[in-house]
């Protein structure tokens, strides 16, 4: 399903989880609910062409473990010892850190990210360097010691290692990053993301990759169908329950 191009895309996700004595709960950030909360969150890896949503990897973030970028950056050096070779690398302003931008760099993998409008960028922060609505310059972030080009739309600022993209098809390019969210959608409310109630982080880990295990059969079968994900979800809603499952019989046979 993952092919050479291609946009990896990293974010994360939280939900609640008020488990006092389960060892994967921590304090988290819910966007969802606008405060901090007791639950999981969890830094996922997808692949997508803008058709196609390929889950690469996850981690679960734990309080005084690493950190989420750190995270991701593990992640990325998975899918590249893995020979992946994408277009562009996408990303929301949490992780357009200078270490993150350091490494896809050294990859020699280009990306499309936001930017906070605090970013310091020629030693002034961006907000500050355009006075009107849209604008464009080359230069360097501070504690980034490649070159990149800002592009500010309104009151959004982005920012790429390629000169060459102009800002229509950089913001065309970032777009895309709207697949993760739609994945996150998917895991939650079709796939089991926070309905586990196991205590030990292992066994929360292992529900979470059987989720998304669930998630790329589903994709596979819909493509193969040449459906969507939601219109095959109602067809095979409309079958029968069959009375044997072969396939169960030759996994209890083979454990």
């Amino acid at each position: 399903m993952v092919r050479e191009g291609g946009y990896p895309i990293i974010d994360d996700t939280a939900w609640a989880r008020w488990a006092v004595r389960s060892e994967a709960v921590s304090w988290v950030w819910s966007s969802t609910h606008g405060r901090v909360l007791r639950g999981h969150q969890v830094v996922l890896l997808i692949w997508t062409d803008g058709r196609v949503r390929v889950p690469l990897g996850m981690r679960l973030w734990k309080k005084g473990g690493y950190s989420k970028v750190e995270l991701a950056a593990q992640l990325l050096r998975e899918a590249e010892r893995r020979g992946m070779q994408p277009e562009y690398v996408l990303f929301d302003s949490w992780y357009a850190a200078a270490g993150l931008l350091h490494l896809l760099e050294s990859l020699g993998w280009r990306y499309v990210a936001r930017l906070k409008s605090n970013r310091l960028f020629e030693g002034q922060a961006v907000r500050e360097r355009w006075p009107h609505r849209f604008g464009r310059a080359t230069g360097r972030l501070r504690k980034v010691n490649h070159e990149v080009v800002v592009v500010k739309d309104g009151r959004r600022y982005f920012v790429a290692n390629d000169a060459e993209l102009s800002s229509s098809e950089l913001k065309r390019h970032y777009r895309l990053r709207q697949q993760i969210e739609e994945v996150f959608r998917l895991l939650k409310q079709e796939f089991g993301w926070g309905a586990a109630s196991a205590q030990k982080a292992r066994a929360q880990v292992a529900h979470l990759h059987l989720g998304l295990f669930a998630l790329c059969l589903t994709e596979a079968t819909a493509i193969k169908n040449g459906q969507t994900i939601y219109a095959f979800k109602r067809r095979l809603f409309r079958l029968p329950i069959p009375e044997q499952l072969p396939q169960l019989e030759d996994l209890s046979l083979a454990a």
